[in-house]
């Protein structure tokens, strides 16, 4: 008998052993995204920074505070956004000790996501890292059940060959400085497939 439950021992420590060294390869082999979530202490500082020198292309104007916005993931202090206090998503890259860029996104209602920003640090540009960035957002947003996902950004900014390539389409325009976007999700799974592979998505 003893030794039945000795053999019983020893087999269940090899299951152990094996399993163990499943789940370390399955870990080891899992894409790990390079898009994190934002810690304040950590990140708040550099991400202001990039705010403020940004102003132009980041805000609408000047009733913002990126403070607000960080401290209490809204999209904004006014008082029809104080209703996704806590729900805005925000996403950084760090590389070489410090960010290289961020996004914030949040679920606007049950039909409509919204990419609020895509920012890329100056010395870590045209690298590919706001088409990520973008990428991610989206794809977060549609994996949240929402029917479409709507950004803005202003006429002369670049980024918007970035958003055009991936399908969104213009909905309208705020006189010759603003440009409203919007992209269904069978438009982005059938554009970014062509471009980026879904298991890639999830390694963002």
């Amino acid at each position: 008998m003893n030794l039945k439950k000795h053999a019983l021992k020893i087999i269940a420590a090899i299951f152990f052993v094996f399993a163990l060294i499943g789940g370390v390869t399955y870990y080891s082999l899992k894409p790990r995204s390079e898009i994190i979530p934002f810690v304040h202490d950590r990140d708040a500082k550099e991400m202001l920074k990039i705010f403020y020198d940004d102003w132009y292309w980041l805000f609408p104007g000047d009733d913002y505070s990126p403070e607000y916005i960080l401290k209490h993931q809204a999209p904004g202090k006014e008082w029809y956004q104080q209703k996704y206090k806590g729900k805005l998503s925000i996403r950084v890259v760090r590389k070489e000790g410090t960010i290289a860029g961020f996004t914030t996104f949040y679920k606007k209602n049950l039909y409509e996501g919204v990419v609020q920003f895509i920012s890329v640090a100056p010395g870590f540009r045209r690298k590919g890292l706001a088409t990520k960035l973008t990428v991610y957002a989206v794809d977060q947003l549609f994996k949240m059940g929402v029917m479409k996902v709507t950004l803005t950004t202003r006429m002369n900014n670049p980024a918007r060959k970035i958003y055009e390539g991936m399908g969104f389409t213009e909905t309208g325009r705020d006189g010759d400085e603003f440009i409203f976007y919007k992209i269904d999700e069978k438009t982005f799974r059938q554009n970014i497939s062509k471009k980026i592979k879904p298991k890639q998505i999830e390694g963002l």
